[in-house]
């Protein structure tokens, strides 16, 4: 095997020897063709591309061309044309088009590619607006421990030069940043001094740091968003203007506690972050949080008055993200209905001040990895309402939200296309906003010692989740091979192929749960954990545990095309449609994948990898053997199911053999999950998460499942 390896090593090399250097002239000088050009290196790990000034030397002419020369081409797109032998000119009608030429051929050399392997192509983003989600860990939505232990990365530029380097190159162009009240940290309020608390020594820093992210992201081509919720104001407005319904702070939901003042105060707030922030490209608005209380009329008139206001006010235009109504009622709780959906539109057909506005839906609630088709918003169904008649005032967003899965990797492009194909094909949608509320790619806290090498920041364990989104959303079109490379460029392998399938396998783990265990909100599933709020009345609520017999049982299924849950299933067996996936078929399913899963680490591992790609497969055994226990806990519970529902008798012997494998497979998960990452967590639904924890309750059921009381019930939603 060491002189396999070492006769590998020798090939790759003397590939590598042949490739030549590769002269490269910009004929308009951009910041984003210069960040290309100058850390194609780092971004890359080639040093083949380098600057040539005189024209006619260069291999590859750079041109950027903002009128009709180049009809084929849209904003962001470029093109790749052959003009000599081995003479080549990137083609595009903007900047971050060009960068994205000059991203392209310093990614096919980093494959051990020559200039003579390019291939003449002529890309368009398939949808321009490819969102990240990042949630900021000061006056969060949420709060905890798990969130604010990244406030030093997330006010570290080093930190933020990494993460929008990383988007640059998989084609996420916009930065949505998100808290409860984001202005008085970026301005002190000319009109409301006495909102803000920090020294003008201290205001100065943090307008440092907002102004260098913002330039950082637009040499990057990457646009920028900060959004909020409603109504909140500072704590130090609050108490200087005595409003009693501001005293406390961290609460999301609540009365919509209003008067002239803070509708003056939004107002100006926005303005003023507006005016100073010139690279700020646009401001983001939730209706529904802190407004309970209020009418669906009231909450967006208020909007009106307020944020839309201060963007009508300030000296420049700036781009909307509305996000779509979280409630149809009075309260702040998800809900949905006709008449919001045709209150709202009303509003978006009339906007003009935007630069742009995009509205965004959640897709399929916090579970956006569930089905690549859609059943709910958040709230519920949708209408047709948004989009019907076609808008031409606006355009969509899916925000796919990801509660599922933060240690574990997922890597899964199939489903990427089949979402894009059955959800943003359509005229009026223009693209994504993919991230979590729940967890902040920042700082790297699950790494153990033997694990932390292998990562800086968070991010990078999701390195091909970002990768997978953004590269698809950019172009639809785009191929397993990409990504086969990525995987062997990355570990120095030549079996990405192969490897790409076996992670297409493991991440089926999350959809098949999702999508049979429905989840609406964010702790009611997390996937990775296998664990839920929703499990059942004869437990304590509220309190996140694996999920139960009596909660898998009853849980309602997402899916209701392709599943049917285990109640439905023994009571009308006779009666199942041939196309959908009963529990049994389910349970074969994941048996299946799991054997793949295990056969191919076996042949991987023979090729003794390096211990980065071992930390990575141990992550895809992890995601067997959860497959392996995800269906034992089906086993048990249609038996058990077949005992209460059809009154046969109890199989107990069967019932504790499947439970009792289950409990083998989670003890195996647990010696996996901890070779590379820490015992206890912190989580937001969990100040401690450990794994060890669950097997209390799931030995306890299997010791005591025969005395569930009203086990059957239909009480969860």
């Amino acid at each position: 095997m060491k002189y396999l390896i070492l006769l590998l090593s020798i090939l790759i090399c003397s590939c590598s020897s042949k490739q030549s250097k590769v002269g490269v002239f910009i004929e308009s000088t951009y910041p984003q063709t210069e960040f290309a050009l100058s850390n194609a290196s780092e971004l890359f790990g080639t040093d083949l591309l380098q600057r040539i000034h005189n024209k006619a030397e260069a291999d590859i002419i750079v041109s950027v061309v903002e009128d009709n020369e180049f009809p084929d081409l849209k904003k962001e797109g470029f093109a790749l044309k052959k003009t000599a032998k081995d003479k080549w000119e990137i083609q595009a009608k903007d900047p971050i088009g060009a960068m994205y030429g000059i991203f392209e051929v310093a990614e096919l050399l980093s494959f051990g590619k020559d200039i003579s392997d390019i291939k003449e192509k002529t890309i368009n983003p398939s949808l321009r607006n490819r969102f990240v989600k990042f949630n900021l860990p000061w006056s969060s939505y949420r709060t905890g421990e798990a969130l604010l232990l990244h406030e030093e990365t997330c006010r570290d530029t080093v930190y933020w030069k990494s993460f929008l380097d990383m988007m640059a190159v998989n084609r996420l162009n916009v930065l949505s940043l998100w808290n409860m009240h984001p202005f008085m940290d970026m301005i002190k309020p000319v009109k409301y001094p006495e909102a803000s608390s920090l020294s003008n020594e201290e205001l100065s820093e943090r307008k440092k740091f907002w102004k260098t992210l913002f330039t950082m992201a637009k040499e990057r081509g990457i646009q920028t968003y900060i959004v909020n919720w409603n109504i909140f104001v500072s704590k130090e407005f609050a108490t200087a203007h005595k409003l009693p319904g501001y005293n406390k702070t961290g609460s999301f939901w609540g009365d919509g506690y209003n008067s002239e003042l803070i509708e003056d105060y939004t107002r100006e707030c926005v303005k003023q972050v507006i005016n100073e922030y010139p690279n700020l490209t646009g401001i983001g608005l939730t209706l529904g949080e802190r407004m309970g209380g209020m009418t669906n009329v009231e909450r967006r008139d208020w909007a009106d008055r307020t944020i839309i206001e201060g963007m009508r006010m300030a000296n420049r235009k700036a781009k909307l993200l509305y996000r779509a109504p979280l409630s149809a009622g009075l309260t702040s709780h998800g809900t949905a209905d006709k008449i919001t959906e045709v209150i709202t539109r009303e509003t978006l057909d009339t906007l003009k001040t935007p630069l742009e506005t995009v509205i965004s839906f959640k897709y399929n609630w916090s579970h956006g990895h569930s089905s690549d088709k859609l059943f709910i918003v958040h709230g519920g169904k949708l209408t047709d309402t948004y989009w019907n008649p076609i808008p031409d005032n606006y355009s969509i967003l899916w925000t796919v939200r990801n509660e599922d899965f933060f240690i574990h990797r997922w890597a899964e492009p199939d489903f990427v296309r089949r979402f894009i194909k059955n959800n943003l094909s359509q005229s009026y949608m223009s693209g994504c906003i993919i991230g979590s509320e729940c967890y902040i790619p920042a700082k790297d806290y699950f790494s153990n010692d033997a694990g932390k090498e292998h990562f800086d920041y968070a991010f990078e364990r999701q390195w091909l989740w970002y990768s997978i989104w953004g590269r698809l959303l950019y172009d639809s079109q785009t191929d397993d091979q990409l990504f086969a490379q990525q995987l062997n460029k990355k570990f120095g392998i030549d079996y990405g192929n192969n490897l790409l399938k076996t992670w297409k396998t493991a991440s089926s783990y999350y959809h098949l749960l999702s999508s049979f265990y429905k989840g609406t909100w964010d702790a009611t599933l997390y996937s990775e954990a296998f664990t839920s709020i929703m499990r059942g009345s004869n437990i304590e609520k509220n309190k996140i545990d694996i999920i139960t017999m009596q909660a898998l049982g009853n849980r309602p299924v997402l899916d209701t095309t392709r599943y049917i849950n285990i109640t439905d299933y023994v009571l009308n067996k006779n009666a199942i449609s041939d196309k959908l996936i009963t529990p049994v078929k389910l349970v074969d399913i994941l048996n299946e994948n799991a054997d793949t899963i295990f056969s191919d680490l076996e042949n991987y591992r023979k090729e003794t990898p390096g211990n980065e790609l071992e930390v990575e497969l141990c992550d895809l055994e992890v995601l067997a053997y959860l497959q392996r226990f995800f269906a034992e806990r089906i086993n048990a519970t249609v038996f058990l199911a077949e005992h209460i529902l059809l009154d046969k008798e109890l199989e107990e012997d069967n019932i504790k053999r499947h439970l009792g494998l289950s409990i083998q497979y989670w003890e195996k998960i647990i010696e996996l999950k901890e070779r590379y990452n820490k015992q206890q967590i912190p989580y937001v639904f969990k100040e401690n998460l450990d794994y060890h924890q669950y097997l209390k309750t799931l030995t306890e059921e299997r010791e005591n499942f025969q005395n569930i009381e009203e086990f059957w019930i239909h009480d969860i939603k």
